[in-house]
């Protein structure tokens, strides 16, 4: 029995431990982005919380069984697809304001890993499911949406977003294929880690090689807790997908957008508004329909 078997987690029924897995993962994400929001380099803190990930990881990679070939030609996959996704949603982020491109890329991949778990994995959902995810997407959508939105440099701000999500949702379904097809989930997972912290680590110390010791010392503690928060919010989801059907699990990790706003307002003392109440209880209605029965 592994270290992570033995944990009263695993006691729960699959259903349940994914829910809980799953709100655990959209909590600490949302840790992760109000983090990365006030760090003074995002791509340099990208960097650490990379390389904090893969030191993390390394024992229980090489503690854990290694995972065979087929196994590590989907994981290579998934890194490359995450390697672009970072790309996208650096270029999305600089191009537009957090507030508007955050939500599209998180609201646009659910609906999305929905339709690429129906072709690919062979889910499905009710007709109650689907139109709990219709408004889903449609709450998240407009979620942090602001009254007005700057026309210069629009287009490709929500471009980059949508290219954005459109990533996430086929790295969640290639990730989940892949911890699904592995004989020990958690190796999988671990060796994710190790090789994507690794490649991000030395990506960003090519492209800010440039006073690179500097950059790092004044975001480093933000790395380190990112990657920490990092390393929790994947494995919980990888762990999640790995037990039950993805699509109103992605839509549910997208609770992330709610823990987010609600972090901006107590920590970085953002205004909720009553618009995000509003759209927040829809989200919920949405949630609660994804999971009904029948």
């Amino acid at each position: 029995m592994s270290v992570f078997q033995s944990l009263a987690l695993e006691r729960l029924a699959p259903e349940t431990l994914a829910l809980v897995l799953i709100l655990i993962s959209a909590l600490s994400h949302a840790l992760v982005g109000a983090v990365m929001k006030r760090s003074d380099d995002k791509l340099i803190l990208r960097g650490v919380l990379g390389v904090t990930a893969a030191i993390l990881a390394l024992p229980f990679a090489l503690y854990l069984p290694f995972p065979p070939l087929n196994v590590w030609l989907v994981l290579l996959g998934g890194v490359g697809i995450h390697f672009v996704y970072h790309l996208t949603q650096a270029a999305a982020f600089t191009k537009g304001d957090m507030s508007v491109v955050y939500p599209i890329m998180r609201g646009f991949a659910p609906a999305l890993t929905a339709l690429f778990a129906f072709l690919f994995l062979k889910e499905s959902l009710s007709p109650i499911e689907t139109l709990g995810l219709f408004i889903v997407v449609l709450s998240l959508l407009g979620f942090a949406w602001p009254e007005k939105i700057k026309v210069e440099g629009w287009r490709g701000a929500i471009a980059f977003a949508l290219a954005s999500g459109l990533l996430t949702a086929i790295y969640t379904v290639v990730d989940t294929y892949g911890v699904r097809l592995a004989p020990h989930k958690f190796s999988f997972i671990a060796w994710f880690f190790v090789i994507e912290g690794i490649g991000i680590g030395l990506i960003v110390s090519v492209m800010k090689r440039g006073g690179l010791r500097a950059k790092i010392t004044r975001d480093l503690k933000g790395g380190i807790i990112a990657g920490i928060f990092g390393v929790m919010t994947y494995t919980t989801a990888l762990w999640a997908f790995s037990l039950a059907p993805i699509a109103g699990l992605a839509a549910l990790r997208e609770t992330s957008v709610i823990f987010g706003a609600l972090l901006a307002t107590f920590w970085l003392g953002e205004r909720f508004g009553l618009k995000r109440i509003l759209l927040a209880s829809l989200l919920a209605f949405g949630l609660f329909l994804m999971h009904a029965k029948g």
